[in-house]
């Protein structure tokens, strides 16, 4: 086809791929492209353009367009008018073989997900049930091509058997990105065939503060910092509890009771003797019984650890010592609306089953719609 040298003019261009565009998005979602309104986003050089004879010239082309049926101008008489550029007109495709040709792309570019469906169905050596299960798990590595990320999958049967970690399986395929798995144990073991992944997420390291007179409960304590604050307290011996900070917990608490997947480390500044942290370990591992208590922030992501702590430590409550100084604060406007803090995204939770978190703090949260970090708080 040879295109009109008029066509080739960056204006037109201009117009020509942002139909091109349009109809890019249609076909991606399987539907026929709308009217595209002539914006000064579609169509910026008739809006730079300085005098209206250089507009009337350009809208002249437009009515060619128009006119060789490559397009259609809505309203009629604004394909009538020389200045219909000025009634807020629509353009309809009406050859999308013509307008590919004219700006050079006659293929619609493959979004990420149908490459990677189509990397897993050419190169993946599973059942069509594997495939159908990989297909939703894309892998977009930059500077890789996926056919390259299909094959390393292939290598993972040579693997399975080997006493890994799921982020060392990942830096041996994925040319040493350790987090490429994550999240992605089910298609894992749908390449292999098993009913589960076989590679363990990392261990849960339980930092843990054991008083030297012995303790007779246990503190959960979510952030780090208020850890380290609380085991250097003069209270540390006092409350006669054994304080821990689980490093890399999220969520899933029965994690924490198998030593597959946790990991302890007993506090210097606390005591190290056997008798106690062999006791420590039979209450984790063995559950024995004892109470437990949690200490975090007054957010809803806070009682959700809380939710998830008493699934698997069962009597688990709110630890008030700790929790009421932050409710007197929230209560006397001193918190911080969700979306300062980046947690606009936190779930609200209805109960816990602990009284003193769902008849005291979860009203609060819900009627000052705020937060307080335990970190403003010392114990």
């Amino acid at each position: 086809m040879s295109l009109p040298i008029w066509a080739q003019q960056p204006a037109i261009q201009e117009v020509l791929n942002s139909l091109v565009n349009r109809l890019d998005a249609a076909d991606k979602r399987g539907t026929k492209p709308n009217a595209m309104v002539l914006s000064e986003t579609t169509w910026p050089a008739l809006y730079r353009a300085l005098y209206e004879s250089e507009k009337e010239h350009l809208w002249s082309q437009i009515q060619q367009l128009h006119q060789n049926g490559w397009i259609e101008i809505k309203p009629g008489r604004a394909a009538m008018s020389r200045a219909g550029y000025a009634l807020a007109p629509k353009v309809e495709i009406r050859d999308s073989e013509w307008l590919r040709t004219a700006t050079g792309r006659t293929e619609r570019p493959q979004t990420a997900n149908e490459r990677w469906r189509v990397a897993v169905d050419s190169g993946l050596e599973v059942s069509e049930a594997a495939k159908a299960v990989v297909r939703n798990y894309c892998i977009d590595l930059p500077g890789r091509e996926m056919a390259a990320v299909v094959e390393q999958l292939n290598r993972l049967a040579g693997l399975a058997k080997d006493p890994l970690f799921l982020r060392e399986v990942s830096a041996r395929l994925f040319w040493g990105m350790s987090k490429v798995l994550d999240k992605r144990q089910a298609m894992v073991a749908a390449i292999l065939g098993l009913p589960e992944c076989p590679f363990a997420e990392a261990p849960i390291q339980l930092q843990v503060f054991l008083p030297h007179g012995g303790w007779d409960g246990v503190l959960f304590i979510e952030n780090q910092v208020s850890f380290e604050r609380a085991i250097r307290s003069a209270n540390a011996e006092t409350y006669r509890l054994a304080m821990v900070h689980a490093s890399g917990f999220k969520g899933s608490a029965m994690r924490l009771r198998h030593i597959a997947t946790s990991s302890l480390f007993f506090s210097n500044l606390g005591s190290q003797e056997p008798f106690h942290t062999e006791r420590f370990g039979r209450w984790l591992y063995c559950h024995e019984s004892g109470a437990s208590h949690f200490w975090g922030d007054l957010d809803w992501a806070g009682v959700a650890i809380l939710v998830a702590l008493r699934s698997s430590f069962p009597g688990t409550v709110a630890w008030q010592t700790g929790y009421q100084p932050m409710l007197v604060s929230l209560t006397n406007g001193d918190g911080h609306r969700p979306e300062e803090a980046d947690k606009r995204g936190q779930t609200p939770v209805s109960s816990t089953g602990c009284e003193y978190t769902d008849n005291r703090l979860i009203p609060a949260l819900q009627t000052l719609n705020a937060f307080v970090d335990q970190e403003a708080f010392r114990i």
